[in-house]
């Protein structure tokens, strides 16, 4: 089961149409037990891939009754994206950050 953050829907919600059609595939992959090229730190797991002329993108998310999606962003927003992840997943664990259905 794949759950996601409202913060992560709004960034998902920008990408344009033929990057997001390969994020879900890569999502689905992750759903599936295979998350690719990836780095595990603290209780994150940073999924990165590379998209030619656009760079390279990130989803942070971890494992909490299933694979919750916290926020993606980009190589150059590395840093600040870790930082919000981890205070997402904190909010996740205490129940103060809302968790949906990805779709």
């Amino acid at each position: 089961m794949v759950k996601c953050t409202d913060e992560f829907s709004a960034w998902i919600n920008k990408i344009d149409r033929s990057l997001r059609i390969r994020i879900d595939q890569r999502l689905q992959r992750l759903a599936d037990g295979n998350p690719g090229l990836h780095k595990r730190f603290d209780d994150l797991l940073e999924v990165k891939w590379k998209t030619g002329a656009m760079g390279s993108f990130r989803i942070y998310c971890a494992e909490v009754d299933g694979v919750v999606l916290l926020i993606g962003g980009h190589k150059d927003t590395q840093s600040k994206d870790i930082n919000k992840a981890l205070e997402l997943l904190n909010g996740v664990e205490n129940g103060k950050t809302r968790i949906k259905d990805y779709e």
